[in-house]
């Protein structure tokens, strides 16, 4: 399928060159699908995402775009607090979607989930992850 786990090195490995392509996009759009019908994408105005874009997260937010066309934040930026007022009130009045590839331990989502939190109290925050420990997940789709 183009993903494989590395046991050695604990780590998960999607193979782009092999034929796995189409497979890896495929699953991709499946689980956006299946987001959009629990969480409706269309209510997300902003997504953050890592400033490192990998083809999984690529895929992911291309998927996104068929619902919305959402103001895109880097994580990096959030948890700097690098923000300007207008991406601040965004923050505050908006629901905010994460994206996540992969989630190892949740440190980098506690820690975002976190931030905006303390941005924004009453609108909706969610992370999406495409692979990651199930003991993690809050809930999985």
């Amino acid at each position: 399928m183009g993903v494989t786990f590395d046991n050695v090195e604990k780590i998960f490995v999607f193979d782009f060159g092999h034929d796995g392509t189409e497979d890896i996009e495929l699953s991709i759009r499946s689980a956006v699908d299946s987001a959009h019908k629990k969480i409706n994408l269309y209510h997300y105005d902003v997504v953050v995402m890592p400033k490192t874009r990998t083809k999984i997260n690529q895929y992911m937010l291309r998927y996104i775009y068929r619902f919305n066309q959402p103001r895109l934040l880097k994580v990096e930026d959030v948890l700097s607090k690098q923000l300007d007022d207008d991406l601040l009130s965004r923050i505050r009045q908006q629901n905010v979607l994460v994206i996540e590839d992969v989630t190892t331990n949740g440190s980098t989502q506690n820690e975002i989930l976190r931030t905006l939190r303390n941005l924004n109290k009453d609108n909706e925050i969610t992370i999406f992850s495409l692979i990651g420990r199930k003991d993690l997940m809050a809930e999985s789709l």
